[in-house]
């Protein structure tokens, strides 16, 4: 056991290179920025190696540190899952879930009931993520992000393909009529930040030319757009899934039948896929998305 680093500047270490981010690997953890690179700098010396580059703002893996990371995530949920196996018989009913916010807020909190009524024995933990990569393995039974799945540490499951569609408030609607693509342009867009899909993407995919695209309104997360479009503030670039329910209950919209397929979908992360209530909520899971898609 001599040659083992401490767990410390593993754990800082691991949620360091798998976010790229002193900052965000901070937050995950719980503790401070100045914690986390005194941790990885400590591992650097006990390794005698470098693990991080700065290119300006950009924080790069070195070749050593790519190598290391997926051995040290898979010796994490190795010990979780072992932990858990083996400590954790009382707590077999419950399920921890972490979740993308929009997600979570917008599909699974409406249908959540749905599983508890067929599973009546099974309680909840459910926290909510807002980044695009899937956290270290003792956070969650299953994890549900939205990304790219291009995770070498995990394995992702793909749950969702999604599209890009344009909606407004029936009464914006009223208000502002539209029978054109070309009517878009003149009214206040909405849109949700950090995508590589914005709305110059979006127009482009259909055929229309244009050099910049001014935001009426530009949010965090894309509860807020929706609840925003809701509003009637103005036309929002959304992806589908998001909005389904309103759609149905029709407190929006869907403008024409425009829509660009989404480069990034809605993943699943499982572990501790051996016991019943994480199997049973898969199940309902897949099943519930693909009713309706």
């Amino acid at each position: 056991m001599q040659n083992l680093p401490p767990l410390n500047s593993l754990k800082a270490f691991e949620a360091t290179a798998r976010l790229q981010s002193f900052t965000k690997a901070a937050e995950e953890l719980n503790v401070t920025r100045a914690a986390v690179s005194q941790q990885v700098k400590s591992l650097e010396v006990y390794l005698d190696a470098t693990l991080f580059e700065r290119n300006g703002a950009q924080l790069n893996l070195t070749q050593a540190a790519h190598d290391y990371l997926p051995v040290v995530s898979h010796v994490f949920q190795s010990l979780s899952a072992a932990t858990q196996h083996l400590f954790s018989r009382q707590k077999q009913a419950q399920l921890t879930l972490h979740v993308a916010h929009s997600f979570c807020s917008q599909w699974l909190m409406p249908r959540l009931a749905d599983f508890h009524r067929q599973h009546p024995k099974v309680s909840f933990k459910v926290s909510t993520t807002a980044n695009a990569m899937p956290s270290y393995s003792d956070i969650a039974d299953i994890e549900i992000i939205n990304g790219y799945g291009d995770w070498q540490s995990q394995q992702a499951i793909q749950l969702t393909q999604e599209n890009w569609i344009v909606v407004a408030s029936p009464g914006f609607l009223h208000l502002n009529p539209i029978s054109h693509l070309s009517e878009l342009a003149r009214l206040p867009k909405l849109a949700t930040g950090g995508y590589q899909e914005t709305w110059q993407c979006w127009l482009a995919h259909q055929g229309v030319e244009c050099k910049g695209v001014k935001l009426t309104g530009e949010f965090e997360h894309s509860l807020l757009a929706i609840e925003a479009a809701v509003n009637q503030l103005g036309i929002l670039l959304v992806r589908d899934l998001l909005v389904e329910d309103h759609l149905q209950q029709g407190s929006l919209v869907q403008i024409g039948d425009w829509s660009m397929p989404s480069r990034g979908a809605h993943h699943m992360i499982v572990r501790g896929e051996e016991r019943p209530q994480v199997k049973a909520f898969i199940e309902w899971l897949r099943q519930s998305l693909h009713a309706q898609s």
